[in-house]
Order: structure tokens, then sequence, then C-alpha cells
């Protein structure tokens, strides 16, 4: 999720797009519906394994990108430019996003208590889930440990320059028979391994495919990663208090009215803010436009 325009890979963007639209639908699913239909279950559960590569596709596309046209030998200067890029790109970005979740939590357990009920409990509360347990904003974890694996950045370089594939491959087999390795280290370092070791070959490639994609389309991506969530999920509160889980019909025809509304209401607030708040708006998607 993170980069900017310079350097632009269209099918990167491309693929954003359609990891991000797929984050939204994996979010959108019906969850707490006591009775549902054995055929909408079938539906979501291959929807559920369908999306279940968003994230880790996300995690590579992001080690690639922060490692693109990396020098052979790069210096402090490298990283501390990189660190310091990573501030305003992510975590000014994520700091935000959860201050509006925040605000929005305190509004709904004082004046809707019952729409979050169910969601959160009290969690929110505490100013440590933001960092650890959390975050506020549930669907920001990605953007937490992006930041982790980029502040480790230099060791990852080190790894992939020097272990080359199979550094990747040994974090795989300490993640799956040992455990204690966070598993976005494998997504992100394959992705570094990608740019560091491949990373003409591979740009080449990407750069071959033939797509057009709007100049917004990653400023789009990041800033519906960053705030669909309360859409999503207050959406799906909504409907299904008024859903009869029997119905395969009407079960599925909300899924997708509300994957559609959330990408909507999403979609509607980043033009709008682009349009009438373009330096707000470039600040919330952390300079990507």
């Amino acid at each position: 999720m993170s980069g900017n325009q310079t350097g632009r890979i269209p099918f990167i963007d491309l693929l954003k797009v359609i990891l991000t639209v797929g984050i939204v639908f994996r979010h959108a699913e019906l969850v707490g519906l006591e009775g549902r239909s054995a055929a909408f279950d079938v539906l979501t559960r291959g929807m559920m394994l369908l999306t279940e590569v968003c994230v880790p596709l996300f995690f590579v596309l992001s080690g690639f990108l922060y490692f693109h046209n990396v020098p052979k030998a790069p210096g402090v200067d490298f990283f501390w430019k990189k660190t310091r890029n990573r501030i305003f790109s992510l975590l000014i970005p994520y700091l935000i996003a959860n201050a509006v979740a925040f605000a929005c939590y305190w509004a709904a357990h004082r004046f809707a208590p019952d729409m979050m009920s169910g969601f959160f409990g009290d969690d929110w509360r505490n100013p440590l889930f933001i960092f650890w347990t959390g975050p506020i904003n549930m669907s920001l974890w990605f953007i937490r440990d992006l930041i982790i694996a980029c502040l480790v950045a230099p060791l990852i370089w080190i790894w992939v320059r020097y272990a080359r594939i199979w550094g990747v491959l040994a974090l795989g087999a300490v993640w799956i028979f040992v455990g204690g390795s966070p598993w976005y280290n494998i997504w992100f370092t394959l992705g570094a391994w990608a740019a560091v070791c491949q990373g003409d070959r591979v740009s080449r490639l990407l750069r071959r495919i033939d797509c057009r994609v709007p100049a917004h389309a990653a400023a789009w991506c990041f800033f519906v990663y960053l705030y669909h969530y309360i859409p999503v999920i207050s959406l799906k509160k909504i409907f299904g208090s008024l859903l009869d889980p029997a119905g395969t019909g009407a079960l599925i025809g909300t899924y997708l009215l509300t994957a559609g509304l959330t990408l909507g209401i999403v979609t509607g607030a980043f033009v709008l803010l682009k349009k009438w708040f373009p330096r707000l708006a470039g600040v919330l998607v952390g300079g990507k436009l």
C-alpha cells in the first residue's frame, strides 16, 4: 500500500484496486446470523477463500515497492529517507484513521450503543489498543504491521541480499514448523527479494503488461482501506437486523449491497475531499495524490 507516483507501475496499481475491492467484500461477509442458509454459507466460504490472498499480496507489493530501485549497497541515508517518508505515507494516515474511528465509536456508544454491540466491547477505550491488541480501526492491523516491517527493513535487506530466496523459504519454515515469527515477514520479505535480487527482471515484466489505471488509483485504494471498516460493519449491523437468515437470495443481495454501498460511500467521500479539501485529502492518503 505504500509508495507514491514516482516510478509508478500501472499493473501494480491495478492489482491494488482488485485487492482493495477484495478486502471490502471480505469484511462485508454477514457474520453473526444464526440459521443462515447452507447455500449462502457455501458462497461466503468460497469468497473468504478467494480473498484470503489479498493481505499477503499487499505485503508482497509493499515489500517490492519499498525496495524498488534500491542501490546495490544502500547506506544509512537510503533507509533514513525511506523511514522519514513512511512517517508521512503510513504513520500519520494510520493515526488519523484511528482517531476518526475512536470518535465514531465514542459517538456510537453514547448515542446508539446497539450499533457497536458485539464488535468491540470497551477495548477501544484502552489507549494501548491502537498499537498493540487493536488497532481501534480493526482492519488497520495491516498498516501497523507494515510500519513494523518498514522499521526492520535494513535487516530484511541484509537477509535477502545474502540469503536470497533461501532466506525467504527459511522464514516460511520457521513460521510453519516453529512459530514465533510474524507471518507477514514472509510475504514482505518475498517482495523485498523480488526487488533486491530480481528487480530489473520483475520491473520489466510488470511494465510490459499493458493496462490503463487512473493516476490516483493508489490513493483511492489507500483511502478505501483506511476508512471502509466503519461503514461496512455499520451496514452489516443494520441489514443483519432486518434479514431472514433462511432466505438465500436476500442474503446474497444484502451481502452484495453491503459491499457496493461501502465502496460507494467511501469513494464518494474520497472524491469530495479531493475536490473541496485537496490538501487534507493528500495528508489522509499519505501524499499519494
